[in-house]
């Protein structure tokens, strides 16, 4: 092979190489910034449920419910509390932030003792209010009594949610 077809051909598979790489893109497991919180405080953790109905990102939903989770609603046509766990939560949440193109979550205040709260290998209880915008539907308003614990890997997750209106 001649010096300058040798040139070429790496010239030639260079460009087609290069061509398959896109300059924009993150590498594997980068660009997070400071959209999600590391989760190790009960603070953290309500911010990144907020972000994830936002970003409707049900995978990021799922790491905030723990294994034995359990959900507790009243069923107004029962006149009864009702209740279903972890699968059931994550297939009813996927479904709706696969229905709305804007989900707005807000909480209320969150008090600075609980926001900070990062002690492991305690369950935490308390309540806090929330309006949820989804769509064109007119805004939720309620208080969700939470239980939350933080795992061995120090990542506060939900054990127990009740819905209170």
């Amino acid at each position: 092979m001649r010096p300058l077809t040798a040139i070429t051909l790496a010239l030639a598979l260079l460009a087609v190489f290069s061509a398959c790489t896109n300059p924009f893109a993150p590498e594997e497991g980068g660009v997070t910034g400071d959209l999600w919180d590391p989760q190790t405080s009960i603070g953290g953790m309500l911010r990144n449920f907020q972000t994830a109905y936002t970003l409707r990102d049900s995978l990021r939903y799922a790491d905030l419910i723990a294994e034995e989770f359990v959900f507790q609603f009243f069923d107004a046509n029962e006149n009864r509390y009702d209740q279903w766990y972890r699968d059931t939560e994550l297939r009813t949440t996927g479904a709706l932030m696969r229905s709305f193109e804007l989900l707005d979550l807000r909480w209320g205040p969150i008090p600075t003792s609980l926001d900070t709260f990062s002690r492991p290998d305690t369950t935490v209880e308390f309540t806090i209010n929330f309006t949820l915008s989804a769509g064109d539907f007119s805004p939720i308003a309620g208080f969700a009594r939470f239980q939350t614990r933080a795992g061995d890997d120090s990542r506060f997750r939900i054990v127990q949610w009740r819905d209170d209106y």
